[in-house]
């Protein structure tokens, strides 16, 4: 690891600009040193990619949790940790689907035929009507409804993956940059909102050469598939507890005729965005998913700056801490450490840099400062969204959120911020910030990340209508690769991006009011 750091530390002269400018403003500069140690850190090969749940991610979590007690921050409730459980599920027998029409059942084929997703549930359906829902989307901004002329409660709606127009650059639905309303979970959650009790999905047959059921990869029926590749699911209250799962072009056929029946059945909605739903002839005449859990626990890493005067409300400083671990090298000697220095190592550097700085500011901000630090994001927000749900603080009382999610590639003078269009005061908050530590320096900053919102852990905070900054830089070719490693992370950026984000949290926490909040169409599906 000395080796490491020691390479990375030849890049640091461009740093030194940044570090010379008055940009203090009460909170003292970034050492790019300790940058480069805790990069070193957690994204070394024997970090093992921090998996959510994995001992390397438990390693990870005491190294941040340390990092914080050596600062003299203060615990939350008395501890560093924020603990949950999870669950992790295992697709067992027996697990049945039978469908019929006119009289004549088909018993459907586990693998072949049919596979449940990960977000499935466990409740039994027998002789329930089917309804073909299109994509199963409602977007009133795009004044689009595949639920307005049908009533789908109490049967199973089947529906296409995917949204309209997909190959259509032109379309109101962004084309090739899928929209939140493609999200299975946003599906989900409004087909149990509309009333159904099952969901069959199918791929949309205009995008797909050949319908094949693929659902979850589960280890039962792929014994290459590793154990540890089991989903993990994270029990809520409300959530739809029935079953969900895809099916192939055997389906196809039965229901609906042929596909290329099922082709023209939704070509209106492909050329004029025209909603098709419709009852269906065939039934399901039994669909039941076994699924067997075993308890989880995972943890995320938290502190506190408490403050002198708004001591009940606080900013939180975010970034998750896992990726997505190792893989199965194809050959001897392969590398098959998925590092996550990018994704999101830089990220997690940036708090413990901010942490570092907030405790040793010639003044205390006016409300505490939260520093966490989140697992399972890769899994789906678990770790954020178990923040919020059964938060250590009142989540009411948190004022702002700001996350920095991949911080360090990319060309150098751009940054994507997402939660713009939640509150513009926040904004300007940080645009503000943005010209007044770099000037002619400053970052060109973009707008264009909604399609990523929601998958990073600024969403759970955003989802109780929270103020919130996303802070990214961008995908790039080595994301979720093995090649995503410490060289290639560009630390002159990720001090940059940090600073900026720590004067920003510091402005807003001194803020004599609350910012404001605007809920966008489709967040209620989020959830």
């Amino acid at each position: 690891m000395n080796y490491i750091i020691l390479s990375i530390l030849i890049a640091f002269n461009a740093l030194n600009v940044i570090q010379a400018q008055d940009i203090t403003h009460n909170l003292p500069s970034i050492s790019a040193q300790k940058a480069a140690q805790h990069l070193g850190f957690l994204a070394s090969d024997s970090m093992r990619g921090r998996n959510t749940p994995s001992p390397e991610l438990e390693k990870a979590a005491e190294y941040i949790a340390n990092h914080y007690k050596s600062l003299g921050l203060s615990p939350i409730q008395g501890s560093y940790f924020h603990n949950y459980t999870l669950e992790r599920l295992h697709l067992d027998t027996p697990t049945v689907c039978i469908l019929e029409k006119n009289g004549t059942q088909l018993p459907l084929a586990l693998k072949d035929d049919f596979i449940p997703f990960e977000y499935s549930g466990k409740q039994k359906v027998q002789n329930a009507h089917m309804v073909f829902a299109g994509y199963g989307i409602t977007a009133s901004e795009f004044s689009y409804d595949d639920y307005a002329s049908i009533d789908v409660k109490g049967k199973i709606v089947v529906i296409l993956r995917g949204e309209p127009q997909s190959n259509n650059e032109k379309s109101i639905f962004d084309g090739k940059k899928n929209t939140k309303y493609s999200r299975m979970t946003s599906k989900i959650r409004l087909a149990a909102q509309k009333g159904a009790i099952g969901m069959i999905i199918i791929n949309d047959p205009l995008t797909t050469l050949r319908l094949k059921p693929i659902g979850f990869p589960w280890p039962s029926l792929y014994p290459n598939i590793p154990a540890d590749a089991l989903p993990l699911s994270r029990k809520r209250q409300g959530s739809p507890d029935f079953p969900i799962i895809h099916v192939g072009e055997k389906v196809a056929e039965y229901v609906f005729g042929s596909v290329d029946s099922l082709k023209s059945l939704i070509n209106p909605i492909e050329t004029s965005l025209i909603p098709v739903s419709k009852d269906l002839s065939a039934t399901v005449n039994s669909l039941y998913i076994t699924l067997t859990t075993e308890k989880v626990p995972v943890r995320n890493v938290m502190s506190m700056l408490p403050a002198d005067e708004k001591t009940d409300e606080y900013v939180v400083i975010g970034a998750h801490y896992d990726h997505i671990g190792t893989g199965k090298p194809s050959k001897p000697g392969e590398d098959s450490i998925y590092n996550g220095a990018d994704d999101n190592a830089s990220g997690t550097t940036g708090v413990l840099l901010a942490a570092e700085s907030f405790v040793n500011a010639k003044h205390k901000p006016k409300r505490n400062i939260v520093f966490v630090n989140f697992s399972g994001e890769e899994k789906g927000l678990l770790g954020s969204k178990a923040f919020v749900d059964n938060p250590p603080l009142p989540i009411q009382q948190c004022a702002a959120m700001l996350n920095m999610d991949m911080i360090g590639r990319n060309d150098v003078s751009s940054l994507f911020i997402g939660g713009n269009t939640r509150c513009k005061e926040l904004i300007t908050l940080n645009e503000e910030e943005n010209e007044r530590l770099f000037g002619q320096d400053k970052f060109t900053l973009e707008y264009t990340i909604e399609n990523f919102f929601y998958r990073s852990d600024q969403a759970s905070f955003a989802l109780k209508k929270i103020p919130v900054i996303f802070y990214f830089t961008g995908e790039h070719d080595d994301y979720h690769k093995v090649g995503d490693e410490i060289e290639k992370v560009n630390l002159e950026k990720l001090v940059k991006i940090t600073t900026l984000c720590i004067h920003t949290a510091q402005k807003t926490a001194n803020l004599e009011g609350r910012l404001p909040f605007t809920s966008m169409p489709g967040d209620e599906l989020q959830e």
